[in-house]
Parts: C-alpha cells; sequence; structure tokens
C-alpha cells in the first residue's frame, strides 16, 4: 500500500511539473562554419508543437533571413524515437508529440555572416546571437531558458546571460527574449574587468590591434559614468563591450547588457579614427537606457515572428544618436568647439537631403523594415533617416525646453521620467513623450510635435539654435558649382549612385548607375570630379560622355550653382543671460 501511494505521489508531481526548456549549443568542425543546436523541451502538453525561427533580431529593424541557414533537422522523443515533423512555412516547423514527454530537437546552422553582427563560427571563433540560431515555441517563450554550450577545443564563452553555479559552460535567463537578447562570444578572446559602482563590467576583444587595454578600462569607465549620471542608475548586474577586431570590422549593435562593437584593428593610435571608435561606444551604451529598457510600445514584448511597426524608432536610435556626441562633450573627449562644428553638419545634412521634403519623420520610423535598411537607390531622394533627423529633433527639443523652463529643465530630465515611467514591459508613444515634454516645457508642444513628426516642414534652426545664444551663417562666398550627382567608383569605372531631384544632371538626363567616362573628353574619377567642376565658371556648357546599358552617350549639361549654400554655426557676439545660461547648461562649458 505505502509503495503504491508512493507510486501515485510520484506520478501526479510529474503529470503536473512545469514545462522546461534547454538548449545545447556545439561546433565540433569550426572549419565547416556549422553551428549545432539541441532544444529538449519537457512536460508539454499539446500533442503538436510548433517551434519557431525569429525573423529579426533586436537592434536592426529588419527582416532577415534565419532559418535558410538552418539544415539536418530532426526530432525524436524520450525514447530517442523519431518523431514526425513538416515545415510548414518560412520559419516554422510542427511536430508530431502524441503522447512523448520529451521532445529533442536537433539542427545546424550555417553561420558565416560576420557583418551581420549575427552568427559567425570559423577556425578561430564563434560569435552567436542566439536570435539568429536558436528556434523557439511560443508557448513556452516566457519559461526559464537553461542553455549548455559545448565550445570547441579550449575555448572559453563570454556572455551577459548567468552562470549557473558549479556547472561549466551552463547558462541561465528568465525568458526567450532575455535569451535571445544576449549574445555570446566563444574563443580566445581577451576579457579585462573594471567595475563602476560595484558592478562589473567586462571588455571582451576578439582579434589583435594596437589598442591598449588600460586606455580602454579608463575611457570606458568614463562613458559609464557619464550615463549614470544622466540616468541615475545602471539597469544591469553585469555588462559586457564584445570588440571584433577585424581588418573588414565596423559598427555595433546593442543588447539588453552587452554590446557587440566592430573596429579595424589598427585605429587606437590614430586619434581621429580613435575618436570615432569612442563615439560608437558611447551609442550602443546609451542604448542601454534608451531602447532596452525605455522602449516603444511596440516592442513591449517583442515579436520575433515578423516586422513590429513603430514611429517612435527617432527616438530609439535618433535620440541615441544625439546624445552619444553630447556624452562626449560632457565626458571630457570632446569640447563644445568641436561639438558646434557636429551641429553645423547637422544643418546641412538636414537641409541638404531632398528625403526630407518627402517623408516625415514618424513615416520613416515606421517604414524602416521596408525602407531604411533596404538601401534603395532613390533613398536620399525619397526618404528621411530617423537616425539622423531624429538626432536633429532631439538637439531641438532639448533646448525649447531649457527656453521655455529658463534652463530649469532639459531633456535630460524627459529622459529619466520616461525611463521611471514606462518600462520595458509597458513601452512608449510618440504621444507619452510628448506629454513628458510639456510637463518639464510648462505649455503645450502639441504645434512642435506635429511639425517636427509628421510633417515636411523645414526644422526651424535659426529660431531653436538662438535659445543657446547661436546662429546659422550661410557661406554663400564659397558656394560651388554642383551638378547633382554622387560618383562612386567601383574597380575602374566610375558610376552615379544618386541624382537629385530638379538638378542640372537631371534635366540632362543623367541617371543612376551611368558610367562616367569623361568630362570634357578628359577621363574623370570621383575623386577629382568635384574639384573639376569647382573650376569652371556659372553657365558653361560641359560634356559629360557616359555609357549606359554598353552604348556610348554624350550628353550636354549648364553648369549652375545648385541646391543649398553651405552653413556655419556660430556664438553671437551680445549673447542675453538666458542664452549664456542655456548655453552652458547644455555644453557644460563657460560661453567664454
Amino acid at each position: 500500500m505505502i509503495k503504491t501511494l508512493f507510486l501515485l505521489t510520484i506520478f501526479a508531481i510529474m503529470s503536473n511539473a512545469e514545462p522546461s526548456v534547454t538548449y545545447t549549443l556545439s561546433m565540433s568542425k569550426p572549419q565547416t562554419h556549422l553551428l549545432e543546436v539541441e532544444i529538449t523541451l519537457h512536460n508539454v502538453a499539446s500533442k503538436i508543437v510548433a517551434f519557431h525561427m525569429p525573423a529579426w533580431r533586436t537592434g536592426r529593424y529588419v527582416i532577415f533571413d534565419f532559418s535558410g541557414g538552418v539544415q539536418e533537422f530532426n526530432a525524436s522523443d524520450e525514447k530517442n524515437q523519431h518523431l514526425s515533423f513538416k515545415k510548414i512555412n518560412k520559419d516554422t516547423w510542427l511536430i508530431e508529440k502524441k503522447t512523448s514527454k520529451t521532445i529533442t530537437v536537433t539542427y545546424k546552422v550555417y553561420a558565416n555572416e560576420f557583418n551581420l553582427r549575427t552568427r559567425e563560427l570559423n577556425s578561430e571563433h564563434a560569435f552567436v546571437d542566439p536570435l539568429s540560431v536558436f528556434m523557439y515555441v511560443e508557448e513556452l517563450k516566457n519559461r526559464p531558458i537553461e542553455l549548455n554550450v559545448i565550445p570547441f577545443g579550449n575555448w572559453k564563452v563570454t556572455t551577459g546571460l548567468e552562470e549557473v553555479p558549479g556547472r561549466p559552460f551552463t547558462f541561465s535567463a528568465p525568458t526567450f527574449e532575455y535569451f535571445g537578447d544576449c549574445p555570446l562570444e566563444i574563443g580566445n578572446q581577451k576579457d579585462f574587468q573594471f567595475f563602476v559602482d560595484g558592478k562589473k563590467h567586462i571588455i571582451s576583444i576578439y582579434g589583435e590591434g594596437n589598442w591598449n587595454s588600460d586606455t580602454l578600462i579608463t575611457d570606458f569607465t568614463k562613458i559609464v559614468i557619464a550615463n549614470k549620471e544622466l540616468w541615475g542608475e545602471l539597469p544591469y548586474q553585469k555588462y559586457i563591450f564584445m570588440i571584433h577586431c577585424q581588418p573588414n570590422a565596423g559598427g555595433g549593435t546593442e543588447h539588453i547588457n552587452s554590446t557587440i562593437l566592430g573596429v579595424r584593428p589598427f585605429v587606437f593610435s590614430n586619434p581621429g579614427s580613435y575618436k570615432g571608435f569612442i563615439g560608437l561606444v558611447s551609442h550602443e551604451y546609451f542604448h542601454t537606457w534608451n531602447v532596452k529598457q525605455l522602449r516603444p510600445k511596440a516592442f513591449a514584448p517583442y515579436d520575433f515572428s515578423k516586422e513590429n511597426y513603430t514611429e517612435e524608432l527617432w527616438v530609439s536610435e535618433g535620440t541615441t544618436s544625439y546624445y552619444d556626441d553630447l556624452i562626449l562633450v560632457r565626458a571630457k573627449f570632446s569640447n563644445a568647439k568641436t561639438y558646434l562644428d557636429n551641429i553645423t553638419q547637422m544643418v546641412n545634412i538636414e537641409r541638404s537631403r531632398y528625403g526630407n521634403t518627402i517623408q516625415p519623420l514618424a513615416e520613416s520610423s515606421f517604414d524602416s523594415w521596408i525602407k531604411y535598411w533596404r538601401g534603395k537607390q532613390n533613398s536620399q531622394n525619397a526618404e528621411s533617416d530617423y537616425y539622423g533627423k531624429g538626432s536633429q529633433v532631439s538637439l531641438l527639443l532639448d533646448l525649447e525646453i531649457r527656453h521655455r523652463s529658463k534652463n530649469k529643465s532639459s531633456f535630460d530630465d524627459v529622459l529619466r521620467t520616461m525611463f521611471k515611467r514606462f518600462p520595458s514591459t509597458k513601452g512608449f508613444t510618440n504621444t507619452d513623450l510628448q506629454k513628458v515634454c510639456e510637463e518639464f516645457a510648462g505649455s503645450s508642444m502639441n504645434d512642435v510635435f506635429t511639425s517636427y513628426l509628421y510633417t515636411t516642414t523645414p526644422l526651424p534652426w535659426d529660431k531653436i539654435l538662438s535659445y543657446a545664444g547661436l546662429e546659422v551663417i550661410p557661406k554663400d562666398s564659397i558656394r560651388k558649382l554642383n551638378l547633382g550627382i554622387s560618383l562612386q567608383d567601383f574597380g575602374e569605372k566610375t558610376r552615379i549612385t544618386n541624382v537629385t531631384p530638379n538638378s542640372p544632371a537631371e534635366r540632362a538626363m543623367l541617371d543612376i548607375n551611368d558610367e562616367i567616362v569623361a568630362l570634357n573628353g578628359f577621363r574623370i574619377r570621383s575623386s577629382d570630379f568635384t574639384e573639376r567642376i569647382a573650376s569652371m565658371k556659372e553657365g558653361e556648357e560641359v560634356s559629360m560622355t557616359v555609357f549606359r546599358n554598353d552604348k556610348l552617350k554624350e550628353l550636354k549639361i549648364k553648369l549652375e550653382y545648385f541646391g543649398i549654400p553651405s552653413f556655419s554655426v556660430k556664438k553671437v557676439d551680445k549673447p542675453t543671460e538666458l542664452q549664456k545660461v542655456i548655453y552652458e547648461g547644455w555644453l557644460g562649458e563657460h560661453w567664454n
């Protein structure tokens, strides 16, 4: 009787056991670029279970083809008996579990996408963004996850995932979303630790270069502290700066408690190039708060099966782009004079990008999935840029709030408040942001938000910059002749990559992909084109020889001063007291 009761109790416990998910990642033959994945599910009630490969990864808002790299998919039960399965669309596999208590799925993933920062495996290392490698089961997305890594040879693992005590190469995550936001570097990377507010930070470097670990630790510490001062807290227990140091590396991607950064090996001794790298670090680290915690409502939670449309990417990326340079000023990597040069570039870019007259900023955010990351031929002419214009709008909002509040408040206050009110599980909208901006500005900002986000009205640089004692000055005296085309060399060929609407080039019927053979009978390259045009006179007619579809054409073009003049941003000669206060509070430097 006792034995029977014991068995019945065990059976009841097993029957009511919670489902569990375990992943195993292997890489037994790195030279093949094939990662080996095993997923084991216990105690799943459904008789048919759907395994989904994510359609995109966080940080880049475009649909990928992760499932295209999957091969040798198979499924079995706890007795290692084959389970029937069927692939029903590009990224979903259905498995007939029937009465099985356990499902084990195995497959391989071809991983050789270094520059996409998704998945790479070779004889030197492995880099894994989990969303590009691991499938998930929808009804188990919020269940805890365990990951076992079997590294190749003597490789080690660096990741933001929590280590399971006493079990080497075993990690845990509370949900699939969290798991998917913790990339892994597996290899012989060099890891360097430093602490801020008692929290561990790791600089993990794959590849060789002329970097100095002490310099990196000093400079990264400054960036961490500057962000802590802005936001008020560090929203993690551990943070990883993953650096890929390779000849063709560049760009970065933010994650929940880490970032992956690409950099060329020998930029660290060049002050200009190194500052560019530190700017990348500043941008990606700022995302730790802005988008990883404070995120658009459409991302709360993420849906990895399809596009997550949102009008708020101008905040997620544009505001981050605004603050990445401002943080460098506050952390003393740069100064106010250099920052004013950056503003000069912002003004010129905003006024010269023809796409800003076609597409509103909020629409640029919404259409990121189908436009921004697609790199269409007419992007400059038909699209705004939620990174660039989002940065410009963030700057203007900052000065608007400072002006209306007499510098008692700023966009810093807005972000801190948004961070507290709108956790990652809630998300925010443009309307939410507008309301918080109005709280600190002390008046309605409906006209401002409507104009900046939902119209193509040019930004009021002259008015808003004047709040900080700055003026925008046209540089008419150095205007140059301009045909309205962009050129790029492709080997020995020079091709047109963009033709500006209503330009002399468009009227002369020059076209994208035309191969430029000669200007006035002499060969032309992209490097000397601007200079040669500038040496000519307004009204002069030039002859452009091009190949179009292998057919030689000669076109006549009349030279003119086309487009807007260049502008510069300078401090006014006699600022008001409020202008000086705003300037000093904004950039952290005295007016004189």
